[in-house]
Parts: C-alpha cells; structure tokens; sequence
C-alpha cells in the first residue's frame, strides 16, 4: 500500500498520527473550501451522507463539532451541486436520517438539533442506509464523524 503521507509536512504528520486537527487548520480547510471553483460540465447532483456517532462519549466536544460541521456544511452548498443527508445513531437502537437537503444552512440547523446520548455504535446501521440509498439512486461519498468503533467484524 502507498504511503498517501510522504509529502506531508513533518508537523501535520503529527496531527495526523494524534487524529486532530489545530483550529488554524480548520479555519485554513475553511478558506480554501469557499475559495474552491465549481466544477463545470458535471452532469447531476452529487450525492452525500454525513453520519454522526452521537452517544455519550462524544458529549465533551460535541458542540465545537457541530460548529465546525455546521460552517462546513454551509461552504459545501456554497459551491452548489450536491445534496446531503444527516444520519446519525445513539441510545440503544436508535438510529435516524433526514431527507435529503441541498441547502446547507438547514443541514447546519439540523445538525445542531442533534443531541448525545448514551448507548452502542451502531456503524452497521450506517453502512446498511448508505447501500439502500446506493440501491435507489447513487451515494458519491459517506462522511463519518465518530470516536471508536466496538461492533464485531462481521
């Protein structure tokens, strides 16, 4: 396998290998994301599912994130194109997906109405949703946001 880190700077191998990013790094991702062109020609509207693991062991940053989600779900409508769906999981069972929104800003406000609960990762329900909806009509890509994962390997 390809090391996709070699031409990484010394101190972002850092944060890669710790699994966080500075807030000058946001804020950088940020600007460049809104500085980004649309792509001309592209036929259809992409399609993606951003999935939250929301129980309690995410409580003590799960603000900061949903700012930080919420910023970038309104830059990704910016450039227009793509259609998001919010799933997420918590409790013991509970698992749910909004419809399928294009305006950013009200992704953002849903995500901010979501709330941690304690209870099991639930990553296979995520997985089984996004191949449905693969089914009905294509999913370019699945985002998720979690901090472990305990389900079996099968």
């Amino acid at each position: 396998m390809a090391d996709n880190k070699k031409n990484v700077p010394d101190t972002q191998k850092r944060d890669l290998a710790r699994g966080k990013a500075s807030a000058s790094e946001i804020d950088a991702f940020l600007d460049k994301l809104s500085r980004t062109p649309v792509m001309p020609g592209r036929s259809g509207r992409g399609r993606l599912i951003f999935a939250l693991d929301a129980t309690a062991s995410r409580q003590a940053m799960w603000d900061r994130a949903a700012k930080i989600q919420g910023e970038m779900f309104v830059e990704t409508a910016n450039l227009g194109g793509l259609d998001l769906q919010l799933a997420f999981y918590r409790g013991f069972g509970e698992f749910k997906v909004s419809n399928w929104i294009s305006d950013g800003k009200q992704l953002a406000k849903l995500m901010t109405s979501v709330f941690c609960l304690a209870g099991e990762t639930q990553i296979g329900k995520v997985l089984s949703h996004a191949a449905n909806q693969t089914e009905r009509q294509k999913v370019n890509a699945v985002v998720f946001v979690g901090d472990c994962i305990e389900e079996d390997v099968d």
